[in-house]
């Protein structure tokens, strides 16, 4: 299973999963722009862009967040930071993120000046699973898409160490259908490691995961048919740029933009719950 994990005193950003997603991030900021997660489309007959459908995905899941201005956000696997900054614009709240790549910390700072928002939205090198802060740091959290590469039971344990009491954890992932697929467990392995990917759970795996994390009133929302565009749309973007991209970053580059021209069934949630207050 791939994790976030790096040996113990060592730099996250030289891990395995921190070098790919380098190569990741440059890749996806080419063909499906900074945001590094699935569009929400309202129907099938809905055709905004894919920046469009993007934000609508944020804003699905800030709407989940009700934090408000003065509150301290951690976004664990930040990417470069559109869902940070759009978070932090709409809210009013501070956004810590956490990230174990070099080139996504440099990225991140760079568009947050570039567009103002650098007072309210952060940046550290931490690795998710062996977060420095002090319990009760943080007021919410979100985690979008990010599970993919980190262990997904230890992830939870430690965000909801760094959470308040009340504290709220909203995070999007896919999981594995509860009914047949049409791929064969050996294209969805294939998949899976071409793409630092951990295997994916199934709902019930996630609801025993929470709740051993100690999270309740957990609410889950299947999204996976208002997102289903994003899946040919990265493939296009992918086909569009895959010379260019390999000629620029090597032949892993290749592999990556082949997975992402290919498929494997899987539902897409958006899953929240919220830490017991302190009186409970």
């Amino acid at each position: 299973m791939t994790t976030d994990q790096a040996p113990a005193g060592a730099d996250p950003a030289e891990s395995d999963v921190a070098k790919f997603n380098d190569v990741v991030g440059r890749i996806l900021s080419t063909v499906w722009g900074d945001n590094y997660h699935a569009g929400y489309w309202e129907s099938e007959h809905d055709t905004s862009s894919n920046e469009v459908a993007q934000w609508r995905m944020n804003d699905v899941m800030i709407r989940k967040m009700g934090v408000a201005p003065g509150d301290r956000v951690l976004d664990v696997g930040c990417g470069v930071g559109a869902p940070a900054f759009q978070l932090a614009e709409q809210t009013g709240a501070t956004v810590v993120g956490v990230t174990i790549s070099r080139t996504h910390v440099d990225g991140f700072r760079r568009l947050a000046a570039e567009r103002g928002i650098d007072h309210l939205a952060s940046i550290e090198l931490i690795d998710a699973l062996a977060m420095p802060y002090p319990d009760d740091s943080f007021d919410a959290a979100w985690v979008v898409e990010s599970f993919i590469n980190i262990d997904r039971p230890g992830g939870l344990r430690s965000i909801s160490r760094v959470l308040k009491p009340g504290g709220r954890l909203v995070f999007s992932d896919v999981v594995r259908p509860p009914h047949p697929v049409a791929d064969t467990e050996e294209a969805r392995t294939e998949m899976l490691e071409a793409m630092e990917m951990a295997d994916l759970p199934t709902r019930e795996q996630y609801l025993r995961w929470l709740e051993e994390a100690g999270f309740t009133d957990v609410e889950v929302e299947d999204l996976t048919a208002n997102m289903q565009p994003t899946g040919k749309r990265m493939a296009a973007g992918a086909r569009e740029h895959y010379d260019a991209l390999v000629a620029e970053l090597g032949a892993e580059a290749g592999v990556i933009m082949d997975q992402m021209m290919t498929s494997i069934d899987f539902d897409y949630l958006v899953i929240s719950a919220r830490l017991p207050v302190a009186d409970q």
